[in-house]
């Protein structure tokens, strides 16, 4: 059939061969695609959230919930606690205050990725010298510097580094939040 038409009609031949290519070329280049970007987002997923899993909850946790939160930290596995709320913060330089979302980790977290922070040492050191690491446009915003301290209810902090990038943290949560 394919001779008979080609001795018909060539140029309608080969459209009709080059449509199966591209077309099968397209299937193949789709197929590669969806592959790599699989591929891509898992490699990437825990880098995002700091972890491998994230277990979050509004309410207070069950008792059953908290015995499946005490049976996986009996699993020699490492993890990290967070507490998350909104509240007021003074800067007390400047006296500017602001709601703002306040995240208070535990050592260890993120167990993939980094947080990124000017000076970049802040990261590491802001825990143990029980400092705070403050988001830059809440710096820009109060022209706030490294050294200055912030007041968090009736506890005074010492702003240990500007938070530039944390897993975990969009960058629309200082905006957001309040």
């Amino acid at each position: 059939m394919a001779i008979r038409d080609s001795r018909k009609n060539k140029s309608r031949l080969l459209l009709f061969i080059s449509s199966i290519v591209l077309g099968i070329a397209a299937i193949v280049a789709i197929s590669s695609f969806r592959e790599n970007l699989t591929k891509d987002i898992d490699k990437q997923a825990a880098a995002l959230i700091g972890a491998d899993l994230v277990m979050d909850s509004r309410k207070a946790w069950s008792d059953s919930s908290l015995h499946l939160i005490d049976t996986l930290k009996g699993l020699s596995l490492q993890y990290a606690e967070e507490k998350n709320f909104v509240s007021m913060v003074l800067f007390v330089e400047n006296g500017g205050n602001r709601l703002v979302q306040i995240r208070g980790l535990t050592v260890g977290y993120p167990f993939y990725g980094e947080i990124k922070t000017a000076p970049e040492s802040a990261a590491s050191t802001y825990q143990r010298e029980n400092s705070v690491l403050v988001d830059k446009t809440l710096m820009l915003q109060f022209d706030a510097k490294v050294g200055d301290s912030v007041q968090i209810g009736n506890a005074t902090f010492k702003i240990e580094g500007e938070l530039i990038q944390a897993p975990g943290q969009t960058g629309l949560s200082s905006a957001v939040a309040p």
